[in-house]
């Protein structure tokens, strides 16, 4: 069984300020059962690991009893926001998966994530509702039908919002036969392009001149506190 400090530092202390995919953040959306995850692991670039970003590591880790409404859900929360304050104080790439059914809470993670200088981008998955209601059944931890399709409804209206909003918006055809070779390579390049692309965001091009300058690794080694970092994701990615 893994320990549990596997889970909280994941490899955090071997990226620096030269390394490749720093300040560029991808959210992955898309419906329970539309394979998020999978899709993620998929094209995952060999020269870039962005740290993955999801409350479900945790539940994972805490077992069976887990579940979204009950404590451990709650104490997954506290540690997933601790965990992303390790990775934004050392600009480390990330992959945040998530439904990205609730509109508010996507912008403001984003708005959040830009606020320190990241770029993003997103990632959206989809399948028909058949697809993923079979395959969240086929899943340890249940989800209710009646659950799994407001979440399909919801992801769908918000769609053409989240486009609007995110770019590169790279869709992806997660139907059974659909996610061939040829797609997993075409979704590979494009991220792989945006992770390393030259930082845009401004407050990140300005993070990285003074970090070069003073020899910094970490944004706390002069940008910001840790204790400002662990503030702004406390108010605006799991609120406490």
């Amino acid at each position: 069984m893994a320990k549990f400090s596997d889970y909280l530092f994941d490899g955090l202390l071997s990226e620096s300020i030269n390394d490749k995919g720093i300040f560029k953040a991808v959210f992955m959306a898309g419906h329970p059962g539309a394979g998020k995850s999978y899709v993620v692991s998929s094209v995952r670039s060999g020269s870039i690991e962005p740290r993955i970003v999801n409350v479900d590591k945790y539940l994972e880790y805490f077992g069976p009893g887990a579940n979204y409404d009950n404590i451990l859900f709650d104490r997954s929360k506290i540690l997933t926001n601790n965990q992303l304050a390790l990775y934004i104080n050392a600009i480390l790439p990330l992959a945040v998966d998530g439904t990205a059914a609730t509109t508010n809470s996507n912008i403001r993670r984003k708005a959040l994530l830009e606020s320190f200088g990241y770029d993003t981008a997103m990632v959206f998955v989809r399948c028909s509702l058949e697809t993923a209601i079979e395959r969240v059944r086929l899943r340890k931890r249940q989800v209710a039908v009646d659950v799994i399709k407001k979440y399909y409804e919801d992801v769908q209206n918000i769609k053409p919002y989240l486009k609007s909003k995110f770019s590169p918006f790279i869709e992806v055809d997660n139907n059974e036969g659909e996610l061939t070779d040829n797609v997993i390579n075409k979704v590979f390049s494009r991220l792989e392009g945006f992770y390393l692309s030259p930082v845009k965001n401004y407050l990140g091009q300005e993070a990285i001149e003074l970090m070069k300058q003073n020899g910094w690794k970490y944004l706390s080694d002069g940008i910001y506190s840790m204790e400002e970092i662990r503030s702004k994701i406390d108010t605006q990615w799991y609120r406490r």
